[in-house]
């Protein structure tokens, strides 16, 4: 199922097959699960604004219960570990903003919203990640952006602007310019 093992990244289908079957895993031990997902899946499942992305960026509940599932369901798929990983903590604001995308049986999943990955993706900024700088661009049309301006408003809502890059700026209005 999962697109040539992750050569092509998972695609929408494959990222909502491996949330199932972590699901059903879930449900065969009875426990029940949260994730809260960031990144190239978001922009992937959520926003269709790509067609694959490599892993699944995300924090989860409970930690210890997912870690094993996925573990199993990587060794059965001959997956990476990292599938599903948490490695994202270090971008997440304390004044995220989530929404539920979807509700399984025993598994909730939640997306970040447009704003917050808006903000997530300019605060890990990684210009020459080609990925990255279209997220970005996306945003920037999906939330009718029109200003550097209006990017900080947002920005502020979940960090304090001098934990970002001194480039931003520049990638900021390079973005707006070529609209």
């Amino acid at each position: 199922m999962f697109s040539e093992a992750l050569n092509n990244g998972m695609s929408k289908e494959d990222i909502q097959y491996y949330l199932e079957l972590l699901n059903e895993k879930l449900k065969g031990k009875g426990r029940l699960g949260q994730i809260y997902m960031v990144g190239g899946a978001v922009m992937c499942l959520c926003f269709e604004a790509r067609l694959s992305t490599i892993d699944i960026d995300a924090v989860f509940k409970p930690q210890r219960d997912i870690e094993l599932c996925v573990a199993e369901i990587s060794k059965e798929h001959s997956l990476p570990i990292t599938w599903l990983n948490d490695i994202c903590y270090q971008f997440l604001s304390d004044k995220g903003e989530f929404k539920l995308f979807l509700e399984l049986s025993n598994l909730n999943i939640h997306s970040a919203t447009a704003e917050y990955m808006l903000a997530m993706k300019c605060f890990s900024l990684r210009t020459g990640n080609k990925n990255e700088m279209n997220d970005i661009e996306f945003l920037i049309k999906f939330l009718h952006i029109k200003s550097v301006e209006e990017i900080y408003k947002i920005i502020t809502k979940f960090y304090a602007l001098d934990e970002f890059k001194n480039t931003l700026p520049f990638v900021l209005k390079e973005i707006l310019e070529n609209e």
